[in-house]
């Protein structure tokens, strides 16, 4: 008797743990649920995760839905009170993924587990928890060993693999003092890295906007190569309309005379009117910039620049980019207007917060001109 009920359970936990990855009803409301957590719309999103929810009560995509969904909404700052949210839910999944498959050798479990450990590693990195990071990353890690193997057969570890082996190598590269931090980690491979992420943005289901979000970032901030980024920006912006996140970047990659001149004016004051300080500084940054660049108007660039960095102020962990490129304009515009001192504060600042190797050499350069 104990061995049909053992048999039937493990029909059925089979059953659940095939349902995600595999075409069908079930991935069509995961589906629609993503598209609306992308979208920023989490009352939308939960209206189908609560319905995939009733095909897999016990599947731990449902509670990562939910993170994500807190996760989009709030991005790029995450109060504690809302991660403490998403910390249940990411608990939640793990336990399920374990609960179904208590070594983690399923695919499905493999990547929902790997999945939540990673998001609550990140967090807390970004907090300063090093601690809490480097054991949540740990796990993730032995996860993403696994997802390795599989990368062929399922195209949803195709972002992680590629991550993997591209920053495996290229971040020691371009910060040696990590170098000897990871001589125990396997060795990456930058071009197959890239290659892999190429084909998540293809052949991937749950992980295709993930795999568009850190492309464009690698292209933005590694490779240099910002035609690319507006590539994959664009497609995001075009699919979801009120991720201003996707907005910011898209805005970022066209961050230069020449093609700032078609930056879509209605997503800056979007931006503008945005609750949200960090793309309050985003929109005025850019606004200031299209004044300087475009209009050829100095006095509205310099109120732009200077308002957007007001709301910087107000977050002092976050939007390093757009505080170098606001404190970057601002100088130059001082530097025109014979305020010397002024600006070389501001251009001591914008080294402070410089995160792209063309900021940081403008920076530099005029500040060796003074």
């Amino acid at each position: 008797m104990k061995k049909i009920i053992f048999f039937f359970l493990l029909t059925v936990n089979l059953q659940v743990i095939g349902q995600v990855f595999k075409e069908g009803p079930v991935q069509n409301l995961v589906k629609k649920a993503t598209d609306h957590i992308y979208n920023a719309k989490p009352d939308s999103a939960e209206h189908y995760i609560a319905k995939a929810e009733k095909h897999l009560p016990n599947h731990p995509v449902i509670p990562l839905m939910r993170a994500m969904a807190i996760l989009w909404y709030e991005i790029p700052i995450i109060s504690e009170s809302e991660f403490l949210k998403m910390e249940i839910q990411l608990d939640s999944a793990i336990a399920l993924a374990r609960a179904q498959d208590p070594e983690l050798e399923q695919p499905e479990m493999i990547f929902f587990a790997m999945a939540s450990y990673g998001l609550l590693a990140e967090y807390y990195a970004d907090q300063d928890y090093m601690v809490k990071a480097v054991s949540e990353a740990n796990r993730a890690y032995g996860l993403m060993k696994k997802g390795f193997e599989i990368v062929d057969e399922y195209p949803e570890f195709l972002l992680t693999t590629g991550l993997y082996n591209y920053f495996r190598d290229k971040y020691p590269e371009k910060h040696p003092m990590y170098k000897p931090l990871l001589w125990f980690f396997r060795s990456g491979d930058i071009d197959k890295g890239l290659s892999q992420l190429l084909k998540a943005c293809n052949e991937s289901f749950l992980t295709k906007v993930e795999a568009h979000v850190y492309l464009s970032y690698i292209y933005l901030r590694y490779e240099y190569k910002p035609k690319l980024a507006q590539k994959y920006l664009s497609i995001l912006c075009e699919m979801y309309p009120n991720n201003f996140y996707a907005k910011a970047k898209y805005l970022e990659s066209l961050a230069n005379p020449e093609d700032f001149a078609t930056a879509p004016l209605d997503d800056i004051h979007a931006m503008i009117t945005h609750e949200s300080p960090y793309y309050k500084l985003a929109g005025y940054v850019f606004l200031g910039y299209f004044e300087e660049k475009i209009i050829k108007n100095k006095e509205k660039a310099e109120y732009a620049y200077r308002l957007g960095l007001e709301y910087g102020e107000s977050i002092p962990q976050h939007g390093e980019f757009f505080k170098s490129f606001g404190y970057l304009g601002l100088s130059r515009i001082l530097l025109e207007t014979n305020r010397k001192e002024e600006a070389r504060i501001n251009l001591e600042k914008t080294l402070q917060y410089a995160e792209t190797d063309q900021v940081e050499k403008e920076a530099e350069k005029l500040l060796t001109a003074l």
